[in-house]
Formats: structure tokens, sequence, C-alpha cells
């Protein structure tokens, strides 16, 4: 690659040509013979692999510049199927925040009691100051505890509260 560890447009389009059918072969395999995603996928692992190229070692045998390539791809496959799977946001318009109506602190506040009958007395007052948007470090001064403490026991509620109500 270039002095600076960036390639140059020449190197890169080298590097593309002698990778493209396995590149090719890759992202149709992943698409399940779609064109448009498979364009689409090699797309961005041409990105990726323009982004990451001052990673590529400059004496690398054929075999390492091919697992390389490889990697670079499944990369870019991991991170769309995460991207797919987390949950997307809609910002909110007026008619939408009209029709959305927000819960009355009393309702919540039963909510939450109904939800810590599972827990132990210190796991509830630790519900309560999550409720209440304590952070890990004021929980921690709240209840006396060290802050890393304070993260497992926040891990353990949500666990322990996901696996009773999961049933």
């Amino acid at each position: 690659m270039a002095a600076n560890n960036q390639p140059t447009h020449d190197q890169f389009h080298a590097l593309i040509l002698r990778h493209r059918d396995l590149i090719e072969r890759l992202c149709m395999r992943r698409a399940a013979g779609d064109y448009h995603r498979c364009a689409e996928l090699r797309q961005n692992c041409y990105i990726s692999i323009w982004r990451h190229a001052a990673s590529l070692r400059p004496d690398a045998t054929p075999l390492q510049e091919t697992l390389w390539v490889v990697w670079q791809c499944r990369s870019v496959f991991s991170r769309l199927r995460f991207l797919r799977r987390s949950l997307l946001f809609v910002p909110l318009d007026d008619t939408l925040a009209d029709s959305l109506a927000a819960p009355d602190e009393s309702s919540l506040r039963d909510y939450i009691d109904t939800l810590a009958d599972i827990l132990t007395p210190h796991e509830r007052q630790a519900l309560q100051l999550m409720a209440d948007g304590y952070n890990p470090d004021d929980m921690a001064r709240e209840l006396g505890i060290k802050p890393h403490s304070a993260i497992q026991l926040r891990y353990r509620i949500k666990v322990k509260l996901r696996n009773h109500f999961k049933k």
C-alpha cells in the first residue's frame, strides 16, 4: 500500500480486480440470489475494503490477502445483520405524538410495584432508584455499595424480570 498506509486508487483497484469473483460469490450467496441485494452487499464490501485497507499488511501472501478480503466481507454481512435486528426508531411527528398518551405517574408506580413483587427488598429499592432515573454511580451512593456492584445489581434485576415475565 502507499507510504501513509492508505492505498492509492490503483492499488485498491488492483486488489478489487484480484478478488472480484470471490466478493461476488460471497455477496450472491448472502443475498440468496437477489441481484439488487447482491449489488448492495458488494458495494458495502468495497467500502469496507477501502476503509480498512491500511490494516492489510503490505507483505501479505496471496492467501493472507484472500482471507483478509473474506474477513472484510463477513464483517459487512455481520454488521448489516446486526443493524437489521436492532430496533428502528421513528421520530415523533405531531400526529403520532398526539395519539400516544403518556402514562400518568400513579399508573407507572403501580406497574413498577407489580413488577417488583418477585424481587427482594434490596432489589426493589434498586428498581425504584432505576425508575427514578438514577445512574449506577448515584444508585451506589444511595444503596451504600460500590458502583460496579450497582451495575451488576441493575443487570441481575433486568435478567430476573425478563426471565420471570417471559414465561
